[in-house]
């Protein structure tokens, strides 16, 4: 009589790898990393000028590099950590290794006292970025049922804006109140918090023939793509054996879906939208209606906080009828909306020149904006998530055994980096030439012009 085994769970393994768990530990790494992403830049005078003595005409130009070093290091690192995550399979280990460099990272922009070790810092923290943020998602994608993926990525988004706008003003308080060193320590409680609970987080199986990954093999064929799926004989192979596209050969082949290509176009102007508001609005009131930071912070907060009410609203309703429509509503709202914001302070527009009339439509368009925007949050994760599913529901395993999350993924956060970092860094370029820049540009202003989240 042979002996059986008795296989032992793990200690609360039903919670620890229940979906709202793995959830909720994502939606905390990513807060984390957005935390960390801001919290530097109301410091970043003081550490420039004073730590290490620089002129403080170089402080807007030493920031317009920083942007364009985390930039540039982000599109490089996406694709390399979006393949070796799919090879490995296991995502908790990337997860706590862009932990580690997170931590690295924010000890060396702590200690910095020269050049070169500030632009490491940031270096290491944009590879501990990318990797978060690649992996993190993909993380979503494997184990968040399809029907849910709109609500999940819902709640995400409230942790990204909590992080986005927790960095700069928790920095910013803490600064004034107790000092540099006292600042930096809020880092520490924030990443403890995070790894205790990505240590807890168990992943489920990444066997193709899992629940997970059995139910969006099936998905209902009303969720609509952005752009009709592609007609590619070479994909309509279902029930026959494909060998697995590895290299350019999976790019090419995810870039001839529909719906991966709107989800990424998409996704770009998505990024070039938020990254104008936060470069242009500050300036912008200042000129037009002579508003000073408090104002400017609290349109930032009309133009951020509708997420927080209506992310996972919208996430549902994404559940229900796909991507696509909301989507195309959304950019269509968008057209009068930003049409309108222009009139204010425009002189060819004299009814609407009077500082008072001008304000307050000003005031509404950005409020509107900030709820439309809510329909096109997660728009070029979702669609690169569905379109993995597409392709692979046709042809089984095409793409490994691990699938191809992390690097569809990857593609689309390039695209989200490139259109948001390139706005930033002509719009900061710009700026460090003029001569306003140090009448402009002040602690409270930095902390103004914090970037938004990935979202």
């Amino acid at each position: 009589m042979g002996a059986v085994s008795d296989h032992q769970e793990p200690w609360g393994f039903q919670w620890r790898s229940s979906t709202y768990f793995i959830v909720a530990t994502v939606a905390v790494a990513l807060l984390t990393d957005m935390y960390l992403y801001g919290f530097i830049v109301p410091l970043l005078p003081f550490v420039l000028e004073h730590r290490l003595g620089l002129d403080p005409s170089l402080t807007q130009r030493i920031s317009t590099a920083l942007i364009s070093q985390t930039a540039l290091v982000m599109v490089v690192a996406n694709p390399l950590v979006g393949y070796h995550a799919d090879r490995s399979g296991a995502k908790r280990a990337w997860l706590l290794f862009g932990l580690a460099g997170a931590l690295l990272g924010s000890l060396v922009l702590a200690m910095a006292t020269s050049l070169w070790t500030l632009f490491t810092g940031r270096l290491v923290q944009s590879l501990a970025s990318t990797c978060i943020w690649v992996v993190g998602l993909a993380t979503l994608a494997d184990n968040v049922p399809p029907g849910e993926l709109g609500k999940m990525y819902g709640f995400v988004t409230i942790a990204i804006g909590v992080g986005t706008s927790g960095g700069p003003l928790v920095a910013g308080v803490l600064f004034d109140v107790g000092g540099y060193w006292v600042a930096w320590s809020s880092v520490l409680f924030v990443i403890v918090f995070d790894v205790i609970l990505r240590f807890l987080m168990l992943e489920r199986s990444c066997d193709p023939s899992g629940p997970v990954r059995a139910e969006r093999a099936g998905q209902d064929p009303e969720r609509e793509a952005l752009l009709p799926p592609s007609t590619d004989p070479d994909q309509q192979t279902s029930g026959q054996a494909v060998s697995e596209k590895t290299g350019i050969q999976f790019y090419l082949c995810l870039c001839s879906n529909g719906r991966f290509i709107g989800g990424v176009v998409s996704y770009f102007c998505f990024a070039v939208l938020t990254a104008s508001f936060d470069t242009t609005l500050p300036l912008h009131v200042r000129d037009a209606f002579h508003w000073g930071s408090l104002p400017a912070g609290l349109l930032f907060a009309a133009f951020q906080g509708p997420a927080v009410f209506f992310s996972v609203p919208v996430g549902l309703l994404k559940d229900r009828v796909g991507t696509r429509y909301p989507t195309t509503i959304g950019f269509a709202l968008l057209v009068p909306l930003m049409w309108l914001i222009g009139v204010p302070g425009d002189e060819r527009f004299p009814w609407a020149s009077e500082e008072r009339i001008g304000s307050i439509i000003y005031s509404i368009a950005v409020t509107s904006i900030g709820i439309v925007i809510c329909l096109l949050n997660g728009v070029g994760m979702m669609e690169a998530t569905q379109a993995v599913d597409e392709i692979e529901g046709r042809n089984p395993g095409i793409f490994g055994p691990n699938g191809g999350y992390s690097r569809a993924i990857s593609v689309s956060s390039i695209s989200w980096t490139m259109g948001i970092g390139d706005v930033r860094t002509l719009f900061f370029d710009r700026l460090s030439k003029s001569k306003i820049v140090r009448a402009s540009v002040g602690r409270r202003d930095c902390e103004m012009r914090e970037p938004m989240s990935r979202v």
